[in-house]
């Protein structure tokens, strides 16, 4: 997978069809149709030259399908981790150190930590 928008939804979804077990199950804790996420699976299989799931009755995964999970579930932590840096770029962290001549703060009393 690419980085890309893309990659990151179809990691997704694949991560949703190996954790339900169900390409309809993880269609709707997607907020989806299946048929979306069956195309969106049948595309990676083509990327990758192999089957990820194995499809008779019930939905499993295939050896290529459990290798991928683990590097999918790292990548969209990694993803959630590098987004997170930014969401809380805002918030200031860290020791904040204030000096200034005693005469000015001679009236102030700051918090003790």
């Amino acid at each position: 997978m690419r980085s890309s928008p893309r990659a990151a939804l179809v990691a997704t979804l694949f991560v949703s069809v190996a954790e339900t077990g169900s390409f309809s199950l993880a269609a709707q804790r997607m907020h989806t149709v299946q048929s979306n996420v069956t195309a969106h699976v049948k595309k990676l299989e083509r990327e990758l030259s192999v089957a990820l799931f194995q499809r008779n009755g019930k939905v499993g995964l295939t050896s290529a399908g459990h290798r991928l999970l683990s590097h999918a579930r790292r990548t969209l932590a990694a993803q959630d981790d590098a987004l997170a840096v930014f969401r809380d770029s805002n918030t200031p962290s860290g020791v904040r150190r204030i000096g200034s001549m005693e005469t000015t703060t001679a009236d102030v009393r700051l918090p003790r930590s």
